[in-house]
């Protein structure tokens, strides 16, 4: 898959930061087609349109800054050969501090 993407979740207190920067190589007809980043069930991307490169931070408040907090994604390309990337992890609500990284 020829997508690169480092996505980083944070979290302070209740505070959450999100950065994200998705591409896709210039010289191709490739395009990202879909981005979902969800944190306690609530994706954090509004409307995404297809495009070569996607860059940006959301911020999100823990209902519950003490409960664990689920953070997933999921990336598709217009490629069908291209299989779909996404992954979840956790932040732990033992931890004030906390965060979770993905990237390819």
């Amino acid at each position: 898959m020829s997508m690169k993407y480092t996505i980083r979740v944070e979290k302070e207190g209740a505070n959450v930061t999100a950065r994200y920067d998705l591409r896709v190589p210039m010289d191709t007809t490739e395009l990202l087609a879909s981005f979902e980043l969800n944190v306690e069930g609530k994706n954090l991307i509004d409307e995404f349109l297809p495009q070569k490169a996607f860059t940006g931070t959301k911020f999100h408040i823990l209902a519950n800054p003490s409960a664990d907090a689920e953070v997933t994604f999921a990336i598709t390309t217009n490629d069908p050969d291209t299989e779909p990337e996404d992954g979840e992890d956790t932040l732990r609500g033992e931890r004030k501090n906390d965060d979770v990284s993905f990237s390819k």
